[in-house]
């Protein structure tokens, strides 16, 4: 139930089962949970993992079942197609260990040890009949290849399983997971306003004169409108010309941090948050440097990002740039790839 990426933890190997084209998904929750997805199934588990496998089983009908550890989330596409593809009644993915084994006293040879994992694919009525037997002699196990091999004594058919596809148990692995998803962008933004006497100049969503100001449909603040320009492009949405168009009346002299607002809102509901902002604006007149602070406190809290994280500089233009100021942006995006 712990969620990334704005999903929940057992969400992502859901979707990775229906991409490889798995129609019927059964989930095994505890008694009386539910799920707000429409496109899987719910049964109730029961007190070991395999009572709990158990009951998923008896809902499928088909010949062949894939059972799958929810825990292992960094399931790749590539690994359930292996099991799904290979030749056996009983398929497990699995992985030579990397480190030394100590077993009982004495170090075991690691190229004859496997590390299974899941998904495992296994005949529906082999699983049933195993389970029987099992349940009969009170006998419990801790996966479905070895439940076939104790009770029938079928040995199952290994496929290369994937280092990553690890099993999330201790509270680091939580973290290993983020890591391991967290997708990082650096995005460009760029705008320009001519100045004009008798303007409201808002810069970073602070106003730093009342004398002379840009020209604009909203209030002209080019460096809101560099990063927010930036995002856009980023969310696939165009530019702040195209989502808030000078010919729209709603945009007619509104302060720019409603258009930060606005894609905020579309960044949060996609999982991803603006990690850093790096500026560059050239502007001759007013100074800059009385407004600095003020700047970087308002993008940190319009954008979320820590002040440490926002770094603004000012350039005069050397006489360049009298009567325009001209912002170059630079944003770091962060998210889960899930």
């Amino acid at each position: 139930y712990v969620r990334v990426g704005g999903k929940l933890l057992y969400e992502v190997s859901v979707d990775v089962f229906k991409l490889a084209g798995v129609e019927d998904v059964v989930l095994v929750l505890p008694p009386g949970e539910k799920t707000h997805r429409r496109d899987v199934r719910v049964v109730a588990g029961g007190k070991e993992r395999m009572d709990s496998v158990y009951n998923g089983v008896k809902a499928v009908r088909n010949p062949y079942v894939l059972v799958h550890d929810s825990a292992r989330a960094n399931l790749s596409l590539e690994v359930v197609r292996r099991v799904i593809e290979a030749e056996g009644d009983v398929v497990l993915p699995a992985i030579r260990p990397p480190d030394s084994v100590f077993y009982s006293g004495g170090y075991v040879n690691r190229d004859e040890v496997l590390l299974v994992q899941t998904p495992q694919r296994v005949r529906r009525d082999l699983l049933l009949k195993a389970y029987g037997s099992a349940k009969e002699k009170g006998r419990v196990y801790t996966d479905e290849g070895s439940l076939i091999m104790g009770e029938l004594g079928i040995a199952p058919v290994f496929v290369e399983g994937e280092r990553w596809n690890f099993k999330i148990t201790y509270p680091e692995d939580i973290n290993v997971f983020r890591r391991l998803k967290e997708m990082r962008k650096v995005l460009f933004g760029y705008d320009v306003h001519r100045l004009e006497a008798g303007r409201r100049f808002y810069l970073g969503g602070v106003e730093i004169s009342n004398k002379i100001g840009p020209v604009g449909h909203s209030d002209g603040d080019a460096l809101l409108h560099a990063v927010v320009d930036a995002l856009l492009s980023f969310l696939g949405m165009g530019d702040i010309g195209t989502v808030f168009p000078d010919d729209d009346p709603r945009w007619k002299g509104v302060r720019s941090t409603v258009f930060c607002e606005e894609v905020m809102k579309v960044l949060s509901e996609r999982g991803l948050r603006v990690s850093g902002i790096d500026a560059t604006v050239i502007l001759e007149r007013p100074r800059l440097a009385p407004f600095k602070g003020k700047i970087v406190k308002s993008l940190s809290g319009l954008f979320g990002v820590p002040e440490e994280n926002v770094l603004l500089k000012a350039k005069s233009g050397n006489g360049l740039y009298p009567d325009r100021v001209e912002v170059f942006s630079t944003v770091e995006v962060v998210g889960y790839e899930v």
